[in-house]
């Protein structure tokens, strides 16, 4: 008794699936991008006003806005991108467009997580440990548009491999193509023998 590999095909979403996958994925993935936006304008805020009660109040505003949705709405477009691409069929390492916009949104999601995250809490402790009418000092440093710099590159980087899919198959993608298409290949007839 001969024992073979059953070659599954890969998993794909209907086209009613697929839209509403998608759907979720750009709305979660604009999301991000406009929490990160109205950070900005907080930060801004934080950073430039005269007065220090809408200091305060921009900061714990961030925190409202970033600590409550930022989490939520990166792990969205990060597992709703993960189902369409397993999906469909770009896969999720077989282009190259496709494992970097993997990389690049597990990368924020995880800056999300450990740095932006604790960041805004720990500035909106200040906020409110600081007497009103009195500047948090951290509120006031530039620095706090580094994240906002390097989320929003990340970003329009996606956004720009969403649309123009650059770079071709990985390794791994070309591997599979020609094994899809060796498969397909009929079987040659034996021919009489001699």
């Amino acid at each position: 008794m001969s024992t073979s590999t059953v070659r599954r095909p890969p998993m794909t979403l209907t086209p009613r699936w697929r839209k509403l996958v998608l759907v979720v994925h750009v709305v979660s993935s604009l999301g991000w991008l406009g929490i990160t936006m109205v950070n900005a304008v907080l930060t801004f805020t934080s950073v430039f006003t005269d007065d220090a009660r809408r200091q305060h109040a921009a900061i714990l505003m961030m925190e409202q806005i970033g600590g409550y949705l930022l989490l939520p709405v990166s792990l969205t477009a990060l597992v709703s991108g993960i189902v369409l691409s397993v999906g469909t069929k770009w896969g999720l390492i077989r282009y190259k467009w496709v494992a970097i916009k993997l990389v690049l949104t597990l990368i924020a999601a995880g800056l999300t997580l450990f740095s932006l995250l604790p960041g805004i809490r720990e500035l909106a402790a200040a906020a409110e440990s600081t007497m009103d009418g009195v500047f948090v000092e951290a509120g006031r440093r530039v620095d706090g548009f580094y994240p906002i710099i390097v989320s929003t590159t990340m970003y329009v980087t996606m956004t720009v491999l969403s649309v123009y899919k650059p770079g071709g198959k990985t390794p791994y993608g070309r591997r599979v193509t020609a094994t899809r298409l060796r498969d397909r290949q009929p079987a040659p007839l034996a021919g009489p023998k001699a």
